[in-house]
């Protein structure tokens, strides 16, 4: 088989696997957008805690960046927070995960298209909520303009790997223990906050923003939303660009790593 042939076969692996789970996750619509629902309120409520309580703005954010920062986030989150750590770490609690092991496409690849099918299915069924939501606030005059450009969709999908090898990671522990429901829970943590899913970066104490800079949460979720915002300058987003490539890297092989380790102990517990 050439080259150009194995990588074609790759491609339709990807695309076959990527329809069957975006079928799985539209079979259960209510229960979709219940999760949909569930990752956008913060945004939904806390634009309107912040104008009734800085109505000027704070931050150096006036209260149409403000809340058109939330808004942006919240669209943000739908596509690129990952949270295919809760399936992972089931599926090698019960022993799917060995099934997995066995099929003839890679684990990683797999579960990418896993999580980029869920991902589609939740920006799809959140649009109708965020465009209500957008509008109210623009009735209101309290929107500011958003800015696209390329730089803002590589920081997107760029976004959205990066957050899919970190959950890897977190959710590979859980071949080396059984009880993984609080390691995951205590992830969210620091995420909410050093990503600015929940308050935006500027908000936070000087030493939170410092540790928010030189982490790789803020690459998920504050840095596309300040590019489209048109905050961030053209150096810095190149600069951001290459930290969430560098990033990636470093998870990609960080996962490959667990992976390999986590093998020689796993057991199959649920089988």
């Amino acid at each position: 088989m050439s080259e150009g042939s194995g990588g074609w076969l790759i491609l339709r692996k990807q695309r076959a696997l990527f329809t069957i789970y975006l079928k799985e996750c539209v079979a259960y619509p209510a229960a979709s957008f219940i999760w949909v629902l569930a990752d956008a309120q913060s945004a939904l409520i806390l634009p309107a805690v912040w104008l009734a309580a800085a109505p000027n703005g704070v931050a150096g954010l006036d209260r149409g960046q403000l809340v058109s920062y939330y808004l942006v986030s919240m669209v943000l989150a739908q596509f690129i927070t990952c949270h295919l750590m809760w399936d992972i770490a089931f599926d090698i609690r019960e022993g799917d995960f060995s099934a997995q092991l066995i099929r003839p496409i890679s684990f990683f690849r797999l579960n990418l298209a896993r999580n980029l099918s869920w991902r589609v299915a939740k920006l799809f069924l959140f649009l109708p909520l965020g465009l209500l939501a957008f509008g109210l606030y623009a009735y209101k005059g309290a929107t500011a303009p958003v800015f696209f450009s390329w730089e803002a969709v590589a920081a997107i999908l760029l976004a959205q790997v990066l957050s899919f090898f970190a959950a890897c990671c977190v959710a590979l522990v859980t071949l080396w223990t059984t009880e993984f429901v609080s390691i995951l829970r205590l992830y969210y943590i620091p995420e909410q906050f050093l990503s600015g899913r929940l308050l935006p970066l500027a908000t936070l104490p000087f030493w939170a923003q410092g540790v928010a800079r030189w982490s790789h949460f803020r690459l998920t979720n504050a840095f596309p939303a300040e590019i489209l915002l048109g905050r961030v300058s053209s150096f810095e987003t190149r600069l951001g660009l290459i930290a969430q490539l560098v990033w990636i890297l470093f998870f990609w092989a960080l996962a490959g790593l667990m992976l390999r380790r986590g093998l020689r102990r796993y057991t199959g517990v649920g089988m």
